[in-house]
């Protein structure tokens, strides 16, 4: 019989004829892996990373650490827990022909269906496991594909850098849309052509991303070619020319000029913040994975590019599917893929008949664990719906018990999937503490905000039903099914005695109208941008009780009366169209429109009427102003944006055509408020 040392390397020989990677799973106690793992390490002498708890002489790695970088052998100790985000970022560091060594326990509690669930899909995928006290398993590998070891094939790659060049070189108004799985190539080839095209004659090239490790292996490859010593998100040639980045939310404030700005992993970005920059910017590439540990970029190609067909028609796509870091058919990653359901959804184009009944279904943890093909359908849909699903929600969807699935069918068609979870409920002593700031809880995310940023001490005692997400099949969207899924939510979170049900997310003016149509209000909306996607956090409520009405209608007038002042200081920046979709929800009173009259006639200055016209925005409908005087009146008047900035945003040629052209809206709001007194 051979050692696991000799029978592990046999194992990765076999897998690198291939130039396949390999996992071997060790299963026993603590102990018994650890000491096991580090022989392997030790007699291999060859580079390694060892995500989680390691023995003393081991050096443990984040995989955030890791990102961009490639190795050998890798080491993932799940001995107490299978971390799924974790797991997709690592195994993509492992090149081929790579060993990934998996701990794991002998026995697992009942009660994590999840990692019982990845424990079956890894005997079902045939990866050789080696358990403590167990005589070696027979050698026989079990994914093998052909003897012949192919040479690498960069071709797809080297047409995703000309085609990158080309969004500068050529036409204007044509952005390039760059789609991959991991270990593609894609950042690579965005990051050669960055180089290229500043030894072209490009001066100025920005990159941005949801946080700089995204951009970590764009720059690696970008300094390759520049000859750079030091990767730190800043490439150079010459104080003339750079690759610089710059996060979303300061890319919508500063809107500075580059020759191309390059937008990676632009799925994670909201479609209104990808619209306004490629109505900006001439010359744009927008790039993303398709499957990946950040999140999802299927539904993106079905979002976005509607847009682009509007915005900029001549915009181009290429899509990369040739590994360059493993051949195909990898093992390990068909694994990831299929048991972490980040493959496409096995409906793709449900034909949804709004004349037909509808099924409303329930589900629990235990059904999604026991049948594989509807767990796939459901976490595949919350893959292709939303942008932000990773591979540690289908962990959360099997183990959460605060996590209520609820699906939408029809003729055996999964049309929609939602996700609610249970907050609320805290006891007085805990509920002052938050209100203190002196304790947070996991999870009641709203629960903890009305009681410690709103202030009502009270506030987490009561129960809430959080809409976490509701997934429309993109198919069947804008046709009132999601309003129909809502109205059942509703039903539902009251006929469960909550208190409130509720939603938050990332600010804009369409996403809010859906949830006011469905006769939510605005309790909250966050102070600073969120650095990744540029939007601001929103909780929005509906309440159920008596004692959630009396709650509700407090917390909305602190609000109501907080947020002006909030708009003319750090929400000074928001859109103004977001900022009309809120004042619409305020109840209106009459403003002394007669005092105003002066200022309109150029009797008094504009500082000495602020207040006044601050108030008629507030209380006047903006909705008979044309799309320019609502931005303009909102922006000065509200924001208080300074004229030099009014001028910018409205290409006005200086304060006096400003002035002019917010009289003329403040003259139609006065006559609109004159006539609906008379």
């Amino acid at each position: 019989m051979p050692s696991i040392l000799s029978f592990a390397d046999t194992l990765q020989h076999l897998a690198a004829a291939d130039n396949h990677r390999c996992l071997l799973r060790l299963q026993g106690e603590s102990d018994w892996c650890l000491s096991q793992a580090l022989q392997l390490i030790k007699q291999r002498a060859q580079p390694y990373f060892w995500y989680g708890n390691a023995p003393d002489e081991i050096c443990s790695t984040s995989f955030k650490q890791i990102l961009g970088r490639e190795t050998p052998l890798l080491v993932i100790n799940a001995l107490e827990h299978f971390d799924a985000n974790a797991f997709a970022a690592c195994e993509g560091t492992l090149r081929g022909g790579g060993l990934l060594i998996l701990l794991s326990p002998t026995e697992i509690a009942d009660e994590d269906l999840f990692y019982q669930y990845i424990s079956s899909q890894l005997s079902a995928c045939r990866f050789i496991t080696i358990r403590q006290d167990h005589p070696l398993p027979d050698l026989e590998y079990p994914h093998r594909v052909s003897t012949i070891n192919n040479p690498l094939n960069l071709t797809q790659q080297q047409t995703a850098v000309e085609a990158v060049i080309k969004t500068v070189t050529g036409h204007r108004r044509r952005p390039l849309v760059l789609t991959a799985n991991r270990g593609r190539g894609k950042s690579a080839s965005l990051g050669i052509a960055a180089a290229e095209l500043l030894k072209r004659g490009s001066k100025r090239i920005l990159v941005c991303a949801p946080n700089k490790q995204a951009t970590a292996t764009l720059f690696k490859h970008a300094d390759l070619i520049l000859n750079n010593s030091e990767n730190n998100c800043f490439a150079i040639i010459d104080k003339n020319k750079s690759i610089e980045f710059i996060a979303p939310d300061s890319l919508l404030a500063e809107k500075p000029k580059c020759d191309l700005l390059m937008i990676d992993e632009a799925a994670a970005l909201p479609v209104p913040t990808l619209e306004t920059l490629v109505k900006h910017y001439s010359r744009v590439v927008f790039a993303t994975t398709q499957h990946g540990y950040e999140g999802s970029g299927r539904g993106f190609a079905l979002r976005f590019q509607k847009r682009l067909n509007e915005i900029a028609p001549q915009w181009r796509q290429l899509h990369l599917d040739q590994p360059i870091r493993w051949a195909e058919n990898d093992p390990v990653e068909n694994f990831t893929l299929n048991s972490l359901c980040l493959t496409k959804s096995l409906c793709e184009k449900p034909l949804y008949n709004n004349k037909q009944s509808l099924q409303f279904e329930k589900l629990n943890a235990l059904q999604l664990a026991s049948d594989k093909a509807l767990l796939q359908e459901v976490f595949s849909l919350l893959v292709l719906a939303h942008y932000q699903t990773k591979p540690s929600d289908l962990e959360k969807l099997l183990n959460d018990r605060s996590l209520h699935i609820f699906i939408i069918k029809q003729n055996k068609q999964l049309l929609a999937v939602a996700l609610i979870n249970e907050e609320g409920g805290l006891d007085e002593e805990l509920s002052s503490k938050i209100w203190l700031g002196s304790r947070r809880v996991q999870g009641n995310l709203i629960a903890q905000s009305l009681t410690f940023h709103c202030a009502f001490k009270q506030a987490a005692c009561e129960s809430y039903a959080r809409i976490q997400r509701i997934a429309v099949h993109p198919e069947c969207q804008h046709q009132g099914l999601g309003k129909l899924f809502i109205s059942r939510l509703i039903n539902w979170a009251e006929c469960s005695q909550f208190d409130h049900i509720c939603a938050s997310f990332g600010a804009t003016a369409d996403l809010l109208a859906f949830w006011q149509q469905q006769a939510f209000t605005t309790l909250r909306i966050g102070s600073t941008r969120d650095s990744s996607s540029g939007t601001h956090s929103i909780i929005v409520n509906l309440p159920l009780s008596e004692k959630g009405r009396i709650l509700h209608s407090a917390v909305r007038e602190q609000f109501q009366q907080q947020f002006p002042v909030q708009l003319s200081r750090h929400l000074q920046h928001i859109e103004a169209e977001l900022v009309l979709s809120i004042l619409n929800e305020f109840s209106k009173t009459d403003p002394k429109a007669e005092q105003l009259l002066s200022y309109i006639e150029g009797n008094r200055p504009y500082e000495y009427v602020e207040q006044m016209l601050s108030e008629l925005v507030i209380n006047s409908s903006l909705n008979n102003l044309t799309k320019e005087q609502q931005s303009l009146t909102i922006q000065k008047i509200v924001q208080n944006n300074s004229w030099p900035e009014v001028c910018k945003k409205h290409n006005y040629s200086g304060k006096k055509e400003a002035q002019s052209k917010l009289k003329c809206a403040v003259k139609q709001l006065l006559k609109e408020e004159t006539n609906e007194i008379r």
